[in-house]
């Protein structure tokens, strides 16, 4: 296991375990750490999408997350340099398409990577529909959630936006996942069921 020097003060955990208190010696991490720790865990790789009077706009995430089922809400993070997000404080909406394995240069495209079939940030006509709510949603998505804007948190880097979702739909295909930097497919469709 990698561990690095931490560069902060150490922090002390009080536990009550049986009526006895435990002490552990916790130490802070540092961002670097921090972030190489984070790129251990494998996250779907999405689209968060929105639109202004002026054009579209879309955005490269992998910070997403099922946050609440009743009232079904999602979770997105978007740093904070990213210009989508004037638009989706504005508009009180947002999108996000789950891509499939096969989505990797449309996910490129919206992180500001360009190539040499297309440019940073472009929208295809052949990728994209509008959702019922009228915002952008990637065609062939494995899984899309229109959302109206619940809230919106400054953390850090980052914008935390928590998206009422008004509606949802998923296709029966393998998404794209991301893991230490790259992207990655699922080793096997096969599935490892849990009875409870």
């Amino acid at each position: 296991m990698t561990t690095e020097p931490a560069q902060a003060i150490q922090v002390h955990a009080v536990v009550h375990k049986g009526g006895s208190i435990v002490r552990d010696r916790l130490a802070a991490t540092t961002s670097h750490a921090f972030v190489r720790a984070c790129s251990r865990t494998a996250t779907p790789v999405t689209i968060v999408t929105t639109e202004a009077t002026h054009g579209r706009f879309g955005q490269t995430v992998s910070a997403f997350s099922r946050v609440s089922d009743e009232p079904p809400v999602v979770g997105v993070c978007i740093q904070r340099r990213s210009p989508i997000n004037d638009v989706i404080a504005h508009r009180r909406g947002f999108n996000v398409s789950v891509l499939g394995a096969g989505h990797a240069p449309v996910a490129d495209s919206f992180a500001g990577r360009e190539s040499a079939d297309r440019p940073p940030f472009t929208f295809l006509d052949d990728e994209w529909r509008p959702g019922e709510n009228r915002l952008p949603v990637l065609a062939g998505a494995a899984a899309v959630f229109e959302c109206d804007l619940a809230d919106i948190r400054d953390i850090g880097t980052h914008h935390l936006y928590l998206g009422r979702v008004r509606r949802a739909e998923y296709a029966d295909i393998e998404p794209l996942l991301h893991l230490r930097g790259a992207y990655r497919r699922l080793a096997s469709n096969s599935r490892e069921e849990t009875h409870r």
